[in-house]
């Protein structure tokens, strides 16, 4: 992921996320691994300490500050083609205006009359956090549901954004398996979530990372079938795609020597106006190739993607 730096102007370090400070040991976060958590998202740009020694982890976050730690976290951009500012409720030289513009312009469910100073709920928060999360790839989930002790006290529209946290282990429960939807979220628990979301993008990207283009890829498997005395079936199925909505498609075959033949596939990508359960899953294309050729290599095509 692309370390965040274009927020650390002087007015955004003064006023936004997190207060200021360069890098430092802050005195007043009690534990090691709190500590080095917050240094780690410091040193990527996503958040600041108030001054140079001092956290202040359990003051509340507010609005504002959260949309900009979770842009920040997730590196979201301004989108392509857009003119104008999101919210005229948002004076423009606001310095959270930018970062309000881009999760908007990005479908976060951020709303012209929400109260930007005003302490944020973990619910809404949590809302926030998966909707900017989902905007960094597919990532399949198992589909389980996990019992919250305080669920009735969920709004229907963040159950499913606190379901995934509690699934990816972004977030936890506590003692009592209780999630405490609407309390005030604590600096620190902000600051937890978001690093939790960072290692959890990180991780999946790097495992998940694409076979180069012109390279073969290993997950994908092969069936030859001889469907008459010249040609034989060839079968590709990809296994590893992150729900259902992925297709493969082959896009053309490479007669690369008198026995080889190299066949090339790309990923077709889900329709964004569909719901997928978030299961990994499998999908095959198939072709006709001259029997004389023995030898199958596939491999994915120089463009990765296609829309349906």
């Amino acid at each position: 992921m692309k370390k965040t730096t274009k927020w650390l102007s002087a007015i955004l370090v003064a006023s936004s996320l997190l207060g200021a400070g360069a890098a430092s040991a802050f005195t007043d976060i009690q534990g090691e691994k709190q500590l080095q958590m917050v240094k780690e998202l410091q040193a990527k740009g996503v958040i600041q300490g108030v001054s140079a020694d001092r956290f202040a982890p359990g003051k509340p976050l507010t609005y504002a500050q959260a949309v900009q730690l979770i842009v920040n976290a997730v590196d979201l951009k301004v989108m392509p083609n857009f003119t104008g500012r999101s919210f005229e409720s948002v004076p423009k030289d606001a310095w959270f205006a930018d970062a309000v513009n881009i999760a908007a312009q990005n479908g976060l469910s951020v709303t012209a009359d929400m109260e930007w100073n005003k302490p944020i709920t973990r619910e809404d928060f949590a809302t926030l956090l998966v909707e900017a999360i989902g905007k960094t790839g597919n990532y399949p989930v198992v589909m389980m549901y996990v019992n919250v002790a305080d669920e009735d006290q969920i709004k229907q529209e963040s159950k499913s954004a606190v379901q995934f946290l509690l699934l990816t282990k972004i977030a936890k429960l506590d003692a009592n398996d209780k999630f405490h939807p609407d309390q005030k979220l604590k600096r620190i628990e902000a600051a937890e979530l978001v690093y939790n979301a960072v290692q959890f993008i990180e991780e999946h990207q790097k495992n998940a990372l694409p076979a180069e283009p012109g390279e073969s890829d290993p997950s994908v498997t092969t069936r030859i079938e001889k469907a008459d005395e010249k040609q034989n079936k060839v079968t590709v199925t990809k296994d590893d795609l992150p729900h259902p909505g992925y297709s493969i498609k082959i896009t053309s075959v490479d007669y690369a020597s008198s026995t080889e033949a190299v066949i090339y596939y790309r990923i077709v990508q889900p329709d964004p106006d569909k719901f997928y359960p978030q299961v990994i899953s499998s999908s095959s294309d198939d072709v006709l190739i001259p029997a004389k050729y023995s030898k199958i290599t596939v491999k994915i095509d120089d463009k990765l993607e296609l829309s349906k």
